[in-house]
């Protein structure tokens, strides 16, 4: 894979962008879902906000190569569920990206803007059947807090709260 790469921020006009990456993630829209995404699911991740929170609070950022091709996204909402803790709404990377030392690159890329913000945590949910999510993150240095029970599309699950102190 290809070492050069820059981030996109996006808006509600990036749908077909982001339709793009979730189509290539399809096995974690699987996971989540139990299908692959669609139109709906990728309007939702550039406009979704957590209660309480504004559009001014979250980020959608599309990581793309040095041709422009996307090869992943990363979503972040700023001060979630209190100050100071930023939440990592979705750190997706397309199959090809995956394993090469991307996602720590850009977790720590997250971890020193979230620094430079005020956060004194970071915080993210994973699904308790993402396996390989839950190895990521746990490496990282991220520890379970709690466990919910959420539901995506048709399917009910449970979704491990992950906490790491920057």
């Amino acid at each position: 894979m290809k070492r050069n790469y820059h981030v996109k921020f996006l808006n509600e006009k990036d749908t077909v962008l982001v339709e793009q990456i979730c189509a290539e993630c399809e096995d974690y829209f699987k996971i989540e879902q139990g299908r692959t995404a669609n139109s709906d699911d990728a309007r939702a991740i550039l406009t979704d906000l957590p209660e309480g929170k504004t559009r001014f609070d979250k980020f959608v950022m599309a990581i793309l190569d040095e041709e422009e091709s996307p090869i992943g996204l990363i979503d972040v909402v700023t001060d979630f569920p209190k100050k100071g803790e930023w939440i990592i709404g979705l750190l997706m990377l397309v199959p090809k990206a995956r394993k090469a030392g991307m996602g720590r690159v850009l977790h720590q890329v997250i971890q020193d803007w979230a620094m430079d913000g005020g956060a004194s945590s970071l915080r993210i949910g994973i699904l308790e059947e993402n396996e390989a999510a839950k190895g990521f993150w746990e490496h990282l240095g991220y520890q379970k807090q709690e466990e919910k029970t959420a539901q995506y599309g048709d399917k009910t699950h449970q979704v491990g709260v992950y906490t790491l102190q920057i």
